[in-house]
Formats: structure tokens, sequence, C-alpha cells
């Protein structure tokens, strides 16, 4: 089969950059100031890189003094985990739990499981078969020692949202602070990230995942979370992250946020309308084919039971298994056709066990390892969804293994 045209279905692991967030990405490389500096040049360095810092605070809700630049979403979530656990854990006379679920990205749970060798202690919650964590869940693992919960926004993997709203909620009745963090950067193309909405006091972002550029990510802090450096240097960014700011990135950055954030919900719909269309195509050429996470074949959550289970999954994700098709085998077949897709969270590439997420499902080894992972591009067509459809299909029968 031969496709004129490649079809780039790889959104959570990068995206490309949008027209608007490239246009402003070449404008600022002529910024070559340090911001920390006194003269004219440094002066419009330091106003571009507020200019940034506001509109990525106005995109979500925030004050601009509650952004902090970094470097990813890996160096967002570490400096939100290890900047506000270690120093309590250094000054506590008693033991600190923490609680996150199973399928949290891996920069979430490895910083957690490192400060287990601090003498944090951490519960890892686990998930329903759709990969949703009932809000109930994480209140019964409350105890009297508990001072911070991660819960992310959009599994990169299988697509669930989590009800975020929903467990602030009920940390708020536990009656004393605990912080609340969410790993957000899947989420600003297809779900509303207002701050106060989502009731969090950390919020971690990713340019890469929004149409901005690699190499810059932003952390929100609400105002009076004891957060420290991990990254010891200079006192930029308020002395939580020393090093020189990248201004173009920065700037390439809020542009792409704002664009996501103005335009979201017509921008899901739109794409979920595509996501389901392909799933039905798939379906339909693969009628064995299983789905993974939140789908129309499932159930209705308790407690959620006037909402359809695709709700419970961003719009531009599709998850699946072709029993007998090995997951690596099909995206190296896919790709030889034109299309890019994918098998896991990138950060997992080169190991050699079925996805944590997958497994936290309830996932037995075998078909784990056949996971595809397809999440689509905000331009993506039903001509396009018809190829990838059929991409699969040939994948399948040359490669796919029957009992």
């Amino acid at each position: 089969m031969f496709w004129e045209r490649r079809i780039y279905a790889d959104a959570a692991a990068a995206t490309p950059l949008s027209r608007r967030s490239r246009r402003e990405f070449m404008r600022l490389l002529a910024v070559y100031g340090n911001a920390g500096a006194l003269h004219r040049e440094a002066q419009e360095a330091k106003k571009e890189l507020e200019r940034a810092r506001a509109s990525i605070a106005q995109s979500i809700g925030a004050h601009p003094d509650e952004i902090v630049f970094t470097a990813s979403g890996t160096e967002g979530n570490n400096l939100a985990i290890a900047g506000l656990l270690r120093p309590m854990l250094r000054a506590s006379q008693k033991s600190l739990h923490a609680i996150t679920i199973a399928i949290e990205h891996q920069s979430v749970l490895e910083p957690l499981r490192a400060l287990k060798r601090e003498g944090l202690e951490v519960t890892e919650v686990g998930v329903q078969k759709d990969g949703t964590v009932f809000p109930n869940a994480i209140v019964e693992a409350l105890r009297p020692e508990t001072v911070f919960v991660s819960v992310q926004l959009v599994n990169s993997e299988v697509g669930t949202i989590e009800p975020l709203r929903e467990i602030e909620k009920g940390l708020r009745r536990a009656g004393r602070k605990i912080y609340f963090h969410t790993d957000a950067s899947q989420a600003p193309l297809w779900v509303g990230i207002n701050v106060d909405a989502l009731g969090v006091d950390l919020m971690t972002l990713d340019g890469q995942k929004v149409l901005g550029p690699k190499g810059v990510g932003v952390l929100y802090i609400r105002r009076g979370t004891p957060v420290e450096s991990i990254l010891w240097g200079g006192k930029q960014e308020q002395g939580l992250r020393g090093g020189t700011e990248n201004i173009p990135q920065a700037g390439a950055f809020a542009v792409a946020l704002a664009d996501a954030q103005k335009d979201v919900e017509r921008r899901a719909k739109k794409v979920s309308r595509v996501r389901d269309y392909l799933w039905q195509e798939i379906k339909k050429v693969i009628p064995a084919t299983i789905l993974h996470g939140p789908g129309p074949q499932g159930d209705t959550l308790p407690g959620l039971s006037k909402v359809s289970p695709w709700k419970h999954r961003v719009a531009n994700n599709l998850s699946v298994s072709v029993p007998g098709l090995d997951g690596e085998m099909a995206v190296i077949a896919m790709d030889a056709l034109g299309v890019a897709v994918s098998t896991r969270s990138a950060c997992n590439i080169g190991d050699e066990e079925p996805s944590h997420v997958i497994k936290a499902l309830g996932v037995a080894k075998p078909l784990a390892k056949t996971t595809i992972r397809i999440t689509l591009l905000p331009d993506i067509s039903y001509r396009q969804a018809r190829r990838i459809a059929a991409a699969l299909k040939e994948a399948a029968d040359r490669y796919r293994q029957r009992a």
C-alpha cells in the first residue's frame, strides 16, 4: 500500500509547532539579551519574558507570579514533588504520606519513589478498568500524615480524564491542608485548565504537547505553596530555577497555550467526532479489536451515570489491541505505510515490559503487549482516519498471529 503523504498520529508524544507559535519563536530569536542584566537589551528580554508569563497566567486563570518556567513537563513534576516534599521531610519530626495513582506518568511516580528512600510514605491508588480513579478511593487512602496528592488530568496512554474537581472536594472535607498537584501536560488542546475550577495548588504543563516548542514547560504554584528549588545556581524564576531564561521558547509556548485554550471546546468536539469515526472504521475492518480505557462499550461510572463513557476520554485518543498483533511490530508496519503511531508513552520506550498503565487496567500481559496508541492532531480529517484504519488492517493481515 502506498500513501502519498504521511499521517502523524502520535500527538501525545509531541506535536508540531503551530504557525503562530513558530512565528513567535522566530520573532524572539532576535531578542538576545540576558533578562537578568540592566541594559536595554536585557530589559527588552525581560519585557518579553514577563509578557509570556502574563499570557500563560491568563490562559489558566492564575497570577503571573504563580508561573515558573521549566525545561520540560518532567522537570515541572520533579519541582512540584521534590521541591515541596523534601523540605517538609527535613523539617518534620513525624512520617509524611503522599498519594498518587497507579497510571501516573513516570515523572510523577519516580520522584515519589525516590523520596520513599528519604522517609516519605507513598500510596499508589489503583484505577478502574477504564483508567478512572474514584474520588472516594483517594479519600479512603488519606491518613492523618497525608500532605500531598498528585493525580493527572489526562492520561497520556489511554486518554482517561480524571475527576479532579471531585477529588479536590474530598480533600477539602479532610479539614486540613493537603497540597494537590496535577500533571496537565496532555490536557490544554482538549480540556479547560483553569486552576481555580480544578482546585489545584500545583499544575504542570509542557510546550511540546500543545503545538508549542520542545524544551519548555511551566509549573503553576499557587500563592502560599512552599516550594524550594531543586536546580541550584542563579536566582531566576523567583529563585526556583537557576539558569538563563529561554525567551523564544517561553514566548512560543505562551502563544500556543493561549490558542489551545481559546478554541478548546470547538476543537474537542470536532476531533472527538473524527476519533469516534476512526474507532468505527477499525471495528469494521478488524472486528476483534479491543479498546483500552473509556469508551462506548463500557459501563457508565457509579456517581456519574448521566455522563457518556466517551466523555471520560480525551478527544484525540484511542488505545487499541488487535489480539495476536504485537504492538511494536504494528507500529513499524504502519510507519512503513506512512502512519506514525506508538505503543506507549515515549518516556517508557526501551522497557521490555508492557506499559504500566495498561497493566494497571487489569489487562493480561499477552494482550498488553499488543497495545497501539493512536493520538490525533487537531487537523485530523475523516479521510485520514480511514487511512489509519486501513494501515492497521494491513499490518494485522501481514503480521497477526492467530491461535
